[in-house]
């Protein structure tokens, strides 16, 4: 492993040698994306699930108490190690299995999963390679769901290079030609989109009162549904959006 896998491999072991931290936009119950690509994959009880890009594993805890057996792999030891240590204080050690894997080059048989879960990984790969393997993995019939981010909107554009230190220099978000592409091996694809006035809100997450800053958040979030559901050729400006995949 070198090069652009190198180069994520050391950025991702730094982010999660530090404490974990909660980013409101991304994960908790206030993410209306999140919770939406969450409900795609259901029911999950007795499933198969591969969390794609595992991170600390709490994708993968979430499932496992849900009744999934789940495979996680990242590519950071360091990330392992704690989801690992997760599992353990949640006691779904019995029904998750975590490894260091290339996410371009998996290490399991072909159509093994019912499921595959990945939350902003896809930007980071070889996108012909991680759909490739993808595909292969996947049972006849599975699903796989993404949130990730998408690269046309000018001024998420422009903050992303004002801040260079949040994301590695190999990351690239998805464009919808991207999305077309990814989904050519798969018999079903659909994708929504999700946030374009809700970022005014972002600055707000900084007060003291989190109530105020959920309220607020979630009605842009609603605001933001209405609007790229009556003007589609918005929806690529949004900030984020969930693919699903069948095979």
């Amino acid at each position: 492993m070198g090069g652009r896998l190198e180069v994520e491999k050391k950025f991702h072991d730094k982010k999660y040698m530090e404490p974990y931290k909660y980013i409101p936009t991304l994960r908790g119950d206030i993410d209306m994306a999140y919770q939406y690509a969450l409900s795609l994959l259901e029911p999950i009880e007795g499933k198969t699930i591969l969390d794609y890009g595992c991170g600390e594993g709490r994708a993968s805890i979430y499932f496992a108490k849900r009744g999934a057996y789940v495979y996680g792999i990242d590519i950071s030891s360091i990330a392992i190690s704690k989801a690992k240590e997760l599992a353990k204080k949640h006691e779904v050690e019995d029904k998750t299995n975590f490894e260091v894997m290339n996410a371009e080059a998996l290490d399991f048989h072909d159509e093994s999963f019912d499921f595959i879960h990945g939350l902003a990984i896809l930007h980071h790969l070889d996108l012909t390679r991680a759909r490739d393997e993808i595909y292969r993995v996947l049972k006849k019939g599975g699903k796989a769901v993404f949130l990730e981010p998408l690269g046309h909107n000018p001024f998420i554009n422009l903050y992303r290079k004002l801040t260079p230190h949040l994301r590695t220099p190999t990351e690239r978000p998805l464009l919808m030609r991207d999305l077309v592409y990814f989904s050519e091996p798969f018999s079903n694809f659909y994708h929504k989109e999700f946030y374009l006035t809700a970022l005014l809100a972002v600055p707000l997450s900084i007060l003291p009162n989190k109530n105020i800053f959920k309220k607020i958040y979630n009605n842009f979030a609603k605001l933001d549904n209405i609007i790229i559901n009556k003007c589609q050729i918005l929806r690529k400006y949004a900030w984020i959006t969930v693919i699903q995949v069948i095979k």
